[in-house]
């Protein structure tokens, strides 16, 4: 637990250079690619997803479940913009932290576009079994994705 929160802190301490994960995280959405935005999720357990109107997707998700649900929102709706705040917030006590975007997407059917705020919450992945580290890797994952509306 102890190294996990060190890689936190240091990750804090890097201001000057964003998080590793920002960059194909935009690129994910930007192109509308779920196969993107699923090498960034943990593969540890469920990931939450919680969107609103028009989305409406509320539940806990397997990785695999959460590529086939944004590959049917990707299939309707069309990033327009995407930006990541690239401040992280962590949380007391928890590994990881929250970075907060701003999507906005349109649905190519009706021509509507909605902005919503996500909030993406990151944890350090572990290293897989067997490695030379044994301890906690350095990738920061997915495990949360909540939105509201803007």
């Amino acid at each position: 637990m102890i190294s996990i929160n060190a890689l936190v802190l240091s990750l804090l301490l890097a201001q000057s250079q964003p998080l590793p994960i920002i960059k194909p995280l935009e690129r994910a959405f930007l192109e509308n690619s779920p196969r993107i935005l699923s090498e960034l999720l943990t593969a540890e357990g469920d990931i939450q997803i919680s969107l609103p109107d028009p989305l409406s997707v509320a539940d806990e998700l397997s990785s695999d479940q959460v590529y086939l649900v944004f590959k049917r929102i990707f299939a309707v709706y069309k990033t327009t913009e995407f930006f990541v705040d690239p401040d992280f917030s962590t949380l007391q006590g928890r590994p990881g932290g929250i970075l907060r975007a701003r999507w906005s997407f349109l649905n190519q059917k009706t021509g509507d576009q909605y902005p919503i705020r996500l909030f993406i919450y990151l944890t350090p992945d572990r290293a897989p079994e067997g490695s030379a580290s044994g301890g906690p890797g350095t990738a920061l994952r997915i495990v949360e994705i909540r939105a509201e509306k803007l």
